[in-house]
């Protein structure tokens, strides 16, 4: 993943998740995001509906900005509950935010990523 990508997301103000499956088309507000190698990770911590849609299916659309600089990414997906990378998301999370429980871990493997930047084309693949 390009690193101007990288940026976008490590200084994202909002983000949201977009799944389909068998509870539906459904849309969630993400709060916590990382970038790992060229894997976004995702935390979830009261998901119900976009867990289940995620054990269904392997493609999941995640969008994040900060003012008028942003990215969409279609993205394979893997949820985990457990594991070492599920183990280490545990740790870190609960160092984080001691009164949260990590359900899962949200592992995103970018196929496509697009420029959401008012004035962009739609057609303004960013490399990944």
């Amino acid at each position: 993943m390009q690193q101007e990508i990288k940026t976008v997301i490590d200084n994202f103000a909002s983000a949201a998740l977009a799944t389909n499956g068998p509870e539906g088309l459904n849309v969630v507000p993400i709060s916590v995001v990382n970038v790992r190698g060229d894997e976004i990770h995702l935390y979830d911590f009261f998901m119900n509906r976009t867990a289940k849609n995620i054990k269904a299916s392997s493609l999941v659309a995640f969008t994040c900005w900060r003012d008028f600089v942003g990215v969409q990414v279609k993205a394979e997906v893997v949820y985990e509950t457990e594991g070492e990378d599920f183990d280490l998301a545990v740790k870190e999370m609960k160092e984080r935010f001691p009164d949260r429980t990590l359900s899962g871990l949200i592992r995103l493997t970018p196929v496509e990523v697009y420029d959401v930047a008012p004035g962009a084309s739609p057609d303004d693949l960013l490399k990944v």
